[in-house]
């Protein structure tokens, strides 16, 4: 197991969004110290808060993925040279596309929290996903990628792994980095504290 820690929602760092409308919560970035508005990264992770309908920030050079944590779901219209595509975004569904085209964003009913990741085109691959974590039950996460997160969307967890407990409360994200891939049998166990937890896990790769 490669470097493994604890980052709190209280240490995330706030800055205003790319096109001025809102502001994100950075949960990490990487290289540490790069810019969100230079578009300097290979990957990002971040949480807003969207309040009303609005464009999203384009990204020439990364791909991104969508999580609504909390709220009713967005539709997202994208639009390809001029031929608009809608897709309509429920609660705790990973959804994947690209930075670079134009996207608007429309509230299904109300304000929502998202969770986004961003990958640098061609240099970072992003799996992402969601999974249901019960008190009375272990849930098995192998961390697969280079960098790896598991964040509290619901709930609170406990992540056991050789006999070392860590608390993740609702907000806060597990970060393991892998500098080798894990050998059989190896796995970081999540238990829920008092009710379900939704944790979204995802894995970079680059």
């Amino acid at each position: 197991m490669g470097i493994s820690r604890v980052i709190p929602q209280s240490e995330y760092k706030r800055a205003a969004w790319k096109n001025g409308l809102g502001h994100t919560d950075e949960i990490a970035i990487y290289p540490e110290g790069a810019d969100l508005r230079a578009g300097n990264f290979l990957w990002r992770l971040s949480s807003a808060r969207i309040e009303r309908a609005s464009p999203f920030s384009v990204f020439p050079h990364h791909d991104r993925t969508l999580v609504i944590l909390k709220g009713a779901g967005v539709v997202l219209t994208h639009d390809f040279e001029g031929e608009e595509e809608r897709v309509e975004l429920p609660p705790l569904t990973p959804y994947e596309f690209p930075g670079d085209v134009a996207s608007r964003c429309d509230l299904t009913s109300g304000g929502v929290t998202d969770l986004s990741v961003f990958v640098r085109k061609a240099e970072v691959e992003a799996v992402t996903d969601v999974a249901q974590v019960s008190g009375g039950d272990v849930h098995r996460w192998v961390p697969a990628g280079r960098w790896n997160f598991a964040f509290v969307a619901q709930g609170c967890c406990e992540a056991i792994h050789r006999g070392e407990t860590r608390t993740l409360r609702e907000g806060d994200t597990l970060l393991v980095e892998l500098n080798e891939a894990l050998s059989d049998g190896q796995s970081i166990d999540l238990r829920a504290v008092d009710a379900d937890a939704r944790v979204v896990f995802v894995s970079l790769q680059g």
